[in-house]
């Protein structure tokens, strides 16, 4: 062996090999196979002459293999020679393999418990055949907390096959999850009636919450009524407020003597309802006299000017006072509002020109032509 380790890159390894073989030399022909790099052919060796077999190149070898196949051989030599290391080698082995294939193979030699820290680890992934497993050994060691757990994260399996195996289990526990599952499935009934079996009212409530049917709600109420169960009654009329028929629980509460269990329903349904009176009376209470006045201006300014800006609002034009904007402008608004003869009076007194009542002009309209006319006299 040591003259193997020495030389053997200056030999004719495939000569040597088959020498090795015919002498039943596995351990040196392990070590050729490794080195010459035929990692398959040394997995094989290992697992078919176990004299041959170390742990540790064992998994060096294998995990270097290019055939799958090897790795289900070595799967299946580790499960019936080396159980407790068996592990180990699923965990090398991880991103190769098929692991629905891998739980299929476990069932078969029903050694699902072996390989119990693999199928957590990979549970990640959310297939079928891993849930399943995984749920399955949590149900044989009775760690209902564990199986609620991995239901609520890992929901890729047959749930409603699941609810109907826990449903008869012996534990109550095991029988609430199966309410449970019920439920997330929106099986409502079946999930509030083994609640009410197991007398786990509580649950069933929640369940007729969740659901928002008013019809699941009134027969559980009827129920804690024909069970007389006044405390169950009281809280199916808090936790399921908005769903509770008003009437129906009223007329349960008087016929049997449960006023006292409902009155703080029926004091919070009259709050809410004074409430919801409240705010409708203040959407539609008519509007106040202002109200309707500045309305009144608003829509008259609206049909006069229309949508458009005014000029005088938007700043004086380039030359002009922008003390126009302000005066001028109100005066040009009222002027807008006088008759045709007053608009054209008022713009010739602006202009320096009136109208005397006999339709003549003013006399400094005289004075100016005259002034004019001896002007243009002193040019002749």
């Amino acid at each position: 062996m040591e003259h193997i380790k020495i030389f053997w890159s200056r030999m004719n390894v495939p000569k040597l090999l088959k020498a090795c073989e015919a002498a039943l030399l596995w351990d040196e022909t392990v070590f050729l196979y490794k080195e010459d790099g035929q990692h398959d052919s040394a997995v094989k060796i290992m697992i078919e002459h176990a004299t041959a077999f170390k742990h540790d190149l064992f998994l060096d070898c294998v995990q270097k293999a290019r055939n799958q196949e090897v790795h289900y051989k070595s799967i299946s030599f580790y499960n019936e020679q080396h159980p407790l290391l068996l592990v180990r080698l699923l965990q090398v082995l991880t991103p190769s393999l098929d692991h629905a294939r891998v739980v299929h193979m476990a069932r078969k030699t029903d050694s699902l418990g072996l390989i119990v820290p693999y199928l957590k680890s990979v549970q990640k992934e959310n297939l079928t055949g891993v849930n399943e497993a995984v749920n399955e050994l949590y149900i044989d060691e009775e760690d209902f907390d564990s199986l609620k757990n991995s239901l609520d994260e890992y929901d890729n399996f047959d749930q409603i096959a699941l609810a109907q195996k826990l449903e008869k289990h012996e534990l109550l526990e095991f029988r609430r999850i199966a309410a449970y599952v019920y439920k997330k499935n929106n099986r409502w009934g079946q999930s509030m009636n083994l609640s009410k079996q197991d007398k786990m009212y509580s649950d069933a409530i929640d369940t007729a919450n969740s659901s928002g049917d008013s019809q699941l709600v009134e027969e559980l109420m009827r129920f804690f009524v024909g069970v007389q169960d006044k405390e169950c009654f009281c809280a199916m009329l808090y936790t399921c407020n908005s769903l509770v028929q008003p009437d129906v629980a009223i007329e349960l509460a008087w016929r049997n003597n449960y006023m006292d269990y409902a009155m703080p329903y029926l004091i919070q349904y009259i709050k809410n309802m004074h409430d919801k009176v409240n705010e409708i009376d203040a959407r539609t209470a008519p509007k106040k006299e202002e109200d309707l006045a500045n309305d009144a201006v608003s829509a008259a300014a609206s049909m006069m000017y229309g949508n458009e800006t005014m000029m005088i609002t938007n700043g004086g034009f380039a030359g002009v006072d922008p003390s126009y904007n302000q005066n001028g402008g109100q005066q040009q608004m009222n002027q807008m509002q006088m008759p045709p003869q007053q608009q054209q009076q008022h713009q010739q007194q602006q202009m320096g020109v009136g109208v005397m009542p006999n339709g003549q002009m003013n006399g400094q309209m005289n004075m100016n032509m005259n002034g004019g006319m001896g002007g243009g006299g002193g040019g002749f």
